[in-house]
């Protein structure tokens, strides 16, 4: 079944459980009211027909009922936060699969002019990879994706162990839509994993106090047996003295209790769903791969841990609540029963927490991978190479162009060659071709499928120098950035590094003549280092370098035709230069000249 008609029935199913799961929670909202009514109803004629023992049962059962039906209202409302979510998550997929067109996160804020290649490949921002790509619903996942997609793996093992990870995990589609799903419904804001590791870091204040540990069992005990003594005899002094030795207790350390509470106060809705995130991890089937077992063993008791830390977070929040601070306060010291609470968990869990929290944004960037090999059945899974240098690609197109409209073409670099010249008309082809093989070079080492039925690479630091903008806040004319761009990847070319070039159209800032000069003195400069390239021109002397440098350099063209008064494009690369030119056409045709 194609990825098309699998989210059209996931969109089905989950449009039928939403309205079963609306008639479960109306249904449950009416049991609650009578329930709430039963228990008024007991109370009232309790006190009415002179305190019969059936009033109170009835009001205890109506208390009873009333919890359980709460308990089962917030369950069904959880139940269906998660299908909407499932449910919106398959109509962007459909639409992506069938439309091209992607209503994902764009990643604006990890737009980067001055990164080796992220501007020039489109890896974020509108209508980009991070758009097409990023499944991840936490902020810490959506960072780790961004990281990844600006530092792809260059470990040939690595890659191959990461391929072997999105192999198992793409066919999984209800596993990878709850993960994400989930991941949404946690609402990751900015302070949590910031609150949540400064709480971590805090000195144990009452954990080791043997005093406190004594007296948070002993004052209810004395308050209790006070009671029973106003009860009995009608003196409520010890009572009140006893009431006042904890409103003391506690006031000589709201500080420090303080302190913890503006940390991890509010936090377990990401708590609770974190937990279902590990749950999910623990209990997924991971096949053979090696690295999601490793997480699942990172993630063996975390999905229990962080639940129980969840519960205790929200005991510790209904101190807000007037009832429970002031009464369960007074009688119970209850402050203190929370924070000692907290500070044995974390003295259980605290080196562990961090190494949780890693697994789910782990997960979520393999988890985004998968399902955009998931979506691109028609894509194929690369070959590593760890010697030598090489790429070579067959029926090679860009991987944001659908395949209704993608031209393919086959391409390589290193067996042969080391640079290859690509000249060409305006509009042939030329910048595509290589954002194409740029971009499924960074998809490769990032261990996913490329769009290419054959793609063989080493891998390689990806440098570009395709889209230079000048700066006036920063005095920087466009000539001078191109030439601080370039100066950038010499300099990573000196330290040894491995390297792929891309350039379209350098040193466009400077007169033809110097410009061609300098062209050619830098692709003799770059032959020197450990590299492969290519470079789209409109220089065609440029081609001339090829019969200087044989077996380095070679040349490729795309070409336009003008038939009937019409410019037509075939985007097929070709060897050899290119000849024709069409830009004093192109103004005739648009009225220019």
């Amino acid at each position: 079944m194609i990825p098309a008609d699998i989210y059209r029935q996931r969109i089905g199913q989950f449009q039928e459980a939403i309205k079963k799961e609306k008639r479960s929670t109306a249904g449950l909202s009416w049991a609650r009211l009578a329930s709430f009514l039963g228990m008024v109803a007991g109370v009232v004629f309790f006190f009415r027909n002179g305190w019969q023992a059936q009033w109170l049962l009835l009001t205890v059962a109506g208390m009873i009922a009333f919890m359980v039906f709460l308990l089962w209202y917030s369950k069904a409302l959880q139940k269906l936060q998660l299908y909407k979510s499932l449910l919106e998550l398959n109509e962007k997929e459909l639409a992506l699969v069938t439309t091209g067109q992607s209503a994902f996160d764009e990643g604006n804020e990890f737009i980067d002019d001055k990164h080796d290649f992220s501007s020039d490949l489109d890896v974020f921002g509108p209508a980009s990879i991070f758009q097409h790509i990023n499944r991840t619903g936490t902020l810490s996942g959506r960072r780790q994706l961004a990281t990844a997609l600006k530092n792809p793996l260059e470990d040939t093992q690595a890659i191959l162990a990461t391929q072997e990870a999105l192999q198992v995990l793409t066919p999984e589609v209800e596993f990878r839509q709850q993960l994400t799903a989930n991941a949404i419904l946690a609402k990751e804001e900015e302070s949590d994993r910031r609150e949540i590791s400064a709480w971590l870091d805090m000195p144990f204040h009452f954990l080791h106090n043997r005093f406190i540990k004594l007296v948070i069992w002993l004052s209810p005990l004395l308050v209790a047996g006070s009671i029973i003594l106003y009860a009995t005899t009608g003196r409520y002094s010890l009572l009140l003295i006893l009431i006042m030795l904890n409103w003391l207790l506690l006031g000589s350390s709201q500080k420090k209790i303080m302190a913890q509470y503006v940390l991890i106060s509010h936090k377990e809705r990401i708590l609770d769903k974190f937990s279902v995130l590990l749950h999910l991890i623990k209990t997924g089937s991971f096949g053979k791969s090696a690295l999601l077992h490793q997480q699942q063993e990172k993630a063996k008791e975390a999905d229990v841990a962080l639940r129980q830390l969840s519960k205790i977070c929200n005991a510790f929040d209904q101190r807000l609540n007037l009832l429970v601070g002031l009464a369960l306060n007074s009688l119970a010291l209850y402050d203190l029963h929370c924070i000692l609470r907290l500070e044995r968990w974390k003295e259980q869990h605290k080196q562990h927490i961090t190494g949780w929290f890693d697994v789910i944004t782990q997960l979520e960037v393999w988890n985004s991978l998968a399902t955009y090999a998931f979506n691109h059945p028609e894509f194929s899974w690369p070959s590593p190479q760890a010697e030598g240098r090489i790429l070579e690609a067959e029926a090679l197109g860009h991987p944001l162009i659908p395949a209704g409209e993608c031209v393919t073409n086959d391409g390589a670099v290193g067996r042969k060659d080391h640079f290859l010249i690509i000249t060409g008309s305006n509009m042939s082809g030329k910048s595509t071709f290589l954002r194409s093989v740029g971009s499924n070079l960074l998809m490769a080492m990032c261990g996913a499928p490329v769009c290419a039925s054959h793609f063989v690479f080493s891998p390689m630091r990806i440098m570009t120098s395709m889209r230079i903008k000048d700066s006036i806040a920063s005095h920087t004319s466009y000539f001078q950035a191109e030439l601080l761009r370039l100066q950038h990847i010499i300099r990573h070319l000196k330290t040894g590094a491995r390297v792929f070039i891309l350039l379209d159209e350098i040193l466009k800032g400077t007169n033809s003549e110097d410009k061609l000069s300098g062209s050619r003195s830098l692709i003799e400069h770059f032959l020197q280092y450990d590299c492969l390239g290519m470079i789209a021109t409109h220089d065609l002397e440029l081609g001339q370098l090829e019969a200087a440098y044989p077996g380095q350099i070679r040349n490729y063209c795309f070409e336009s035709t003008i038939q009937d008064n019409h410019l037509f494009f075939d985007y097929r690369i070709r060897e050899g230069i290119a000849r024709n030119k069409n830009a004093t056409f192109l103004m005739k045709q648009m009225e220019i000249i």
